[in-house]
């Protein structure tokens, strides 16, 4: 019996509600602040991205902010050199509860395997169950 893995990571953007917005798809090996460089460029200018500590880079931080008046609102590691107040530390860990609860719910959308001979056809799946979870929290 052939067995597959495919290292695979979700970017996921949401609104303040929780609906998925946007998502790009990288190679499990590739840093998550990278990719969210790559995807800076696709969002509106003057947007709020609220991401855990591994989206943590100054540079990409500056240079969104330059570009594209684009807030980057990183959750700070306990030895970071640019400190938040508390209440930027509640307001972001209060967002990133919302991202990780909508993570949550496209999870509870999969069967026990996801069955998939191609990276092609895996990854067609995972974008019908962000989809899935759009429609169903838009209906409601």
């Amino acid at each position: 019996m052939r067995s597959y893995f495919y290292g695979v990571k979700v970017q996921l953007l949401t609104t303040k509600d929780g609906i998925p917005i946007a998502f790009h798809f990288t190679p499990g090996k590739t840093a998550d602040a990278k990719a969210l460089g790559k995807m800076i460029d696709k969002l509106p200018a003057e947007s709020s991205i609220y991401g855990d500590s591994a989206y943590l880079d100054y540079g990409l931080e500056d240079s969104a902010l330059e570009r594209k008046a684009i807030l980057l609102k990183i959750q700070r590691k306990s030895n970071s050199k640019r400190i938040d107040t508390l209440e930027q530390k509640l307001e972001k860990l209060k967002m990133r509860k919302i991202v990780e609860t909508t993570i949550s719910d496209i999870k509870k959308l999969f069967p026990r395997t996801i069955h998939a001979v191609t990276l092609e056809g895996f990854l067609i799946k995972l974008t019908l169950f962000v989809f899935g979870l759009q429609l169903s929290k838009a209906l409601n």
